[in-house]
């Protein structure tokens, strides 16, 4: 009797593990395919991303006929799908049409070319380089670190700095990673708000990378009075299988000591958390991405 009992639940998990979904993410407009699209259960730590091809292939041995597939991208709108409609245990081939946002948020996609600004860009940062280690993030992990506006004055951002460190660890798998850069407003409650960019701007550093800077002089990205948001998620490449649920990601994006709690996190694109652990390193301060920023402020009439 405990043999088929065994044996059924055996059976039972192979079965289970056989379900999946598969399909190719495209611009409904264009027909082009999306890469890096973000595939995830509201809610669950359970998701996946389009390859640079735009196909996906998610597992859905974890999930219930009660949950809700979100798929999201940068510039496009949201789709929901039930997953009621999955309850065979079998691979689902089907693809979805992602509908690009038109809408032109105020202060948002366009600046005002007829604004005059400063020509002394300001720098500011979330800590010290003097207090800097890596920090290697599980693919599909998201943080949103605040950055402050001293002046309380409108701007715009024209440039980004990132450093990174690559690290090998013998205990664990070590994968190469990309990270996709994303900027956001604050909302009434102080999080990650509206999002203020709406290109999918994705880093692919080399195992040597240390420093890493993007000019978004012409991206009209606006530096609000009360400040921003800015993200980074880990993205998985292509060519890299996982092995295990134990890995390390690199190369990593340098961290730095906080006095302020200026992170938040995410899986993907589920809700908002504000991380409240403090540093392993400096009990009394809190942690956050090391990043610089370069701003011109408007000139006052």
């Amino acid at each position: 009797m405990k043999y088929l009992i065994f044996t059924s639940l055996l059976l039972y998990q192979l079965i289970t593990y056989s379900q999946s979904l598969k399909g190719v993410i495209i611009d409904s407009m264009s027909n082009e395919k999306l890469s890096y699209a973000n595939l995830v259960i509201k809610g669950k730590p359970i998701g996946a991303y389009s390859n640079e091809n735009g196909c996906y292939d998610l597992n859905l041995s974890k999930t219930t006929v009660k949950d809700t597939l979100i798929i999201s991208l940068i510039g496009y709108k949201n789709k929901a799908i039930p997953m009621s409609q999955f309850k065979e245990e079998k691979t689902y081939q089907l693809n979805f049409q992602l509908i690009p946002k038109t809408e032109h948020l105020k202060e948002v996609l366009i600046l005002d070319k007829k604004k005059r600004y400063s020509h002394n860009k300001i720098q500011l940062s979330t800590g010290s380089r003097k207090q800097t280690y890596p920090s290697s993030l599980p693919y599909g992990s998201e943080t949103a670190s605040f950055i402050e506006n001293p002046k309380h004055k409108k701007g715009k951002l024209t440039e980004l700095h990132l450093k990174f460190k690559s690290r090998i660890n013998n205990d664990y798998k070590t994968y190469k990673t990309y990270y996709r850069l994303a900027f956001y407003d604050v909302n009434h409650l102080g999080f990650p708000g509206a999002l203020l960019h709406f290109e999918n701007i994705i880093i692919k550093p080399k195992i040597d990378t240390k420093n890493y800077k993007i000019d978004l002089e012409d991206k009209a990205i606006p530096f609000f009075k009360n400040g921003i948001f800015i993200g980074i998620e880990t993205i998985k490449p292509d060519d890299v299988t996982i092995e295990s649920s134990m890995y390390l990601t690199t190369p990593n994006v340098l961290y730095t000591h906080t006095k302020k709690n200026l992170e938040y996190s995410r899986f993907r694109s589920n809700e908002w958390h504000k991380n409240k652990r403090k540093s392993v390193f400096k009990k009394k301060f809190y942690t956050a991405p090391f990043i610089k920023v370069k701003v011109l402020y408007e000139k006052e009439d």
